[in-house]
């Protein structure tokens, strides 16, 4: 039986940095871009269904929803003109599955909140919106699970429901 005797590897040579990653597709940019206007037109439909106390009011309960609306659609077009013009490049990595699954469920939350919240009480479903949110970011134990929630939530109620008296 023969044995060879190889020399030995004193270190394996590695790269310092990642390779440098190509521009993103343009396709995929002016998606992006299409996808703010989709949504801000959205919200811009439905600020129009904000009922009003009295007429002409120059900054009455529709003003902020629609200049936030307006934004995202000149946002929007400004994302596709410059997908459409140059090349984008990005050192941040691509985004994973667990980033995609996250960011999946924190919309999911956010969606049902906006619905439940037509049909139950403000104090209720804001708890559940948050205990859901701190637990898909990580957080774990009580005082992450429960007493955040429950103290911002009372917080939230108290000077929007309590002091200013918004409609919740």
């Amino acid at each position: 039986m023969t044995s060879q005797v190889s020399a030995p590897v004193d270190k394996i040579e590695e790269p310092d940095h990642e390779p440098e990653r190509g521009p993103n597709h343009r396709g995929y940019e002016a998606a992006i871009g299409v996808a703010v206007i989709a949504i801000g037109i959205t919200c811009f439909v439905l600020t129009g269904q904000i009922d009003l106390a009295r007429e002409g009011q120059a900054f009455g309960p529709r003003w902020w929803p629609t200049a936030l609306s307006v934004a995202m659609i000149v946002i929007g077009a400004i994302l596709v003109v410059q997908a459409l013009t140059t090349r984008i490049t990005s050192d941040e990595p691509r985004i994973t599955r667990s980033g995609g699954l996250t960011l999946t469920v924190t919309l999911a939350l956010i969606v049902g909140y906006g619905f439940a919240w037509q049909y139950l009480d403000f104090r209720a479903v804001t708890v559940f919106l948050l205990a859901g949110l701190v637990f898909v970011f990580g957080g774990r134990g009580i005082k992450a699970l429960i007493i955040f929630p429950v103290v911002t939530t009372l917080l939230l109620w108290a000077i929007f429901g309590l002091l200013l008296r918004v409609p919740l």
